[in-house]
């Protein structure tokens, strides 16, 4: 288990079934939340890991520190190259049209990632390229995180059911640390919604939802054709799906 202190929903995403059997190779590529949750001494298991790519996939006005994120030495996230690459654009008033609604959901997966394939070949470009292993990471490593996993793993060819409970993995946790342990606030990517509080029971309700919805998404989507029409090579996604079968 992968346990950087201060980190929240993180997951290696090695050790997952292949289709016609073996695994993903593990301390490739990991997922998580907000990193800024992260100690000093969580830093430095993350760099003892051979992370030397971090990639931030949430909007500039997400990625301010909060008054309850541990305070950190200058040098602690030193050697870690950050790079942001936003899969959305909420000042785009037809994506929040199209999209707003349903931004917790993977029924807004298809037209977000029909929005805005540069921004998605950016995102995977950033992880074939990198040096070491990688991570990224949305705020709550559930939605956009789970968006981007999915799509990851799929291309490596990750049984679906993997897949399947890999999302609802990141969703359970994400959603119940935000009903037990983070006050209501407004979150900026989605126009300043505040998202209620659910029980466990409930978001077990919400899980199910997304996950059909999600398998349905996978299903009609051939991740490969879609980075190659959004300008990434054909030896950059070999490398990409190669991250975690090599």
């Amino acid at each position: 288990m992968t346990d950087w202190d201060g980190a929240f929903n993180l997951r290696d995403l090695g050790g997952m079934p292949l289709i016609g059997g073996g695994t993903t190779v593990q301390g490739r590529v990991y997922r998580s939340g907000r990193p800024e949750t992260l100690t000093d001494a969580g830093w430095a298991a993350l760099r003892s890991a051979d992370v030397r790519t971090i990639i931030d996939l949430r909007n500039e006005p997400e990625r301010a520190r909060r008054d309850a994120d541990p305070v950190l030495s200058d040098d602690a996230a030193a050697g870690v190259s950050i790079v942001h690459a936003p899969t959305e654009n909420p000042d785009d008033a037809e994506f929040m049209r199209v999209c707003g609604p349903w931004l917790d959901h993977p029924r807004s997966y298809a037209d977000n990632t029909q929005m805005y394939p540069e921004r998605f070949a950016a995102v995977f470009a950033a992880l074939a390229s990198a040096e070491g292993g990688a991570l990224f990471h949305c705020a709550g490593g559930r939605d956009r995180t789970g968006m981007v996993a999915a799509m990851l793993l799929t291309l490596a060819e990750v049984e679906r059911e993997a897949i399947l409970l890999d999302y609802a993995a990141g969703f359970r946790e994400a959603s119940r640390r935000h009903s037990r342990d983070l006050p209501a606030m407004p979150n900026p990517s989605k126009g300043g919604y505040v998202e209620p509080k659910f029980s466990d029971d409930e978001i077990e309700e919400r899980i199910a939802d997304r996950v059909a919805s999600l398998d349905a998404w996978l299903s009609d989507l051939d991740v490969r054709a879609y980075l190659q029409d959004a300008g990434m090579t054909a030896s950059d996604i070999d490398a990409l799906a190669r991250r975690l079968r090599d």
